[in-house]
């Protein structure tokens, strides 16, 4: 009788770690990123929402990934309620036969937009949306793999973070949307005198953040050689900030630029990042049953 209940008292441990287990590991990979994207023409969103789908795929250091809840924000849709989101991402300021930016709706809501802005934020002089559904395409060290990284590292601090690509190219051509100096422009001030447009294919990935969660995967060839692969760039003495990437064809500027204080912060959200490893809680819950097992055979002798 006492074999069969230790038997028993085994297999209930057992059991209930074992679902524990897998209970954990499903609250960390059930993290998700609430994304607002500013929309452009059908195709775009359509283009966008492939990447969106794409998303949790993408993790090459095996350290997990986000699902995204994606959102667009159309130029001419009412103004969302900003405090909703995780991040605001903020697409290529052109026109062609895939882009009709329109800067209305971003610059109608200064105000709100700044009042929900977080504590990251990414910019970039690379067009990757737009390079996305050209050359290089979907590539997971090039555009796929920059656009998941730099959402879900924006959507991953306090309150809603920013991601905003390049507002146009280097001349003057009409397509050029810009919208980042203007003055109803929730940027201008951080950026008045520190913007350059200027065309380079030389993206390097710096030394000193080539370890960061937001370049995870990324190298500098798969960011590089896009044909045309940033419009733009900044001084890296910008105040606040940190360069990611520098523009490799002019130095002492930088291509992809982030908050300093956050650059090397993760990009897992706020919620899988705080909540313990499975294997963690695993032992645990494992090493407390063991306790209850070790106390319930005293209490049968």
């Amino acid at each position: 009788m006492n074999n069969q209940k230790h038997r028993l008292i085994n297999q209930a441990i057992l059991v209930v770690a074992t679902t524990f287990g897998i209970l954990s590991a499903s609250i960390a990979n059930a993290a998700s990123l609430n994304v607002l994207w500013y929309g452009q023409t059908d195709a775009y969103n359509a283009n966008i929402s492939e990447l969106a789908a794409l998303a949790p795929t993408f993790d090459p250091e095996g350290d997990g990934s986000l699902d995204w809840n994606l959102t667009f924000w159309n130029p001419q849709d009412p103004a969302p309620n900003f405090s909703d989101y995780d991040v605001l991402a903020i697409g290529f300021g052109y026109s062609n036969s895939i882009l009709n930016f329109d800067p209305i709706g971003i610059l109608n809501n200064k105000e709100a937009i700044s009042t929900a802005r977080g504590d990251r934020t990414f910019l970039s002089g690379q067009d990757a949306d737009n390079h996305y559904s050209g050359k290089p395409g979907p590539r997971p060290n090039g555009p796929l793999g920059f656009l998941v990284n730099a959402v879900n590292w924006a959507g991953s601090g306090e309150a809603m973070g920013i991601v905003a690509l390049s507002d146009g190219v280097y001349d003057t051509h009409p397509r050029n949307r810009r919208w980042w100096l203007n003055d109803r422009s929730f940027l201008k001030d951080e950026l008045e005198g520190y913007v350059s447009y200027f065309n380079t294919e030389s993206v390097v990935i710096p030394t000193e953040t080539s370890d960061f969660p937001v370049n995870e995967g990324l190298t500098t060839a798969g960011l590089s050689n896009w044909r045309t692969s940033s419009h733009a760039g900044f001084k890296k003495d910008i105040p606040g900030y940190l360069s990611i990437n520098d523009a490799g064809s002019r130095p002492g500027y930088a291509v992809t630029i982030v908050t300093a204080s956050e650059a090397d912060g993760g990009t897992l959200g706020e919620q899988a990042e705080s909540v313990p490893e499975p294997g963690s809680i695993f032992g645990l819950f494992l090493l407390g049953g063991l306790g209850v097992r070790s106390l319930l055979l005293r209490m049968s002798q």
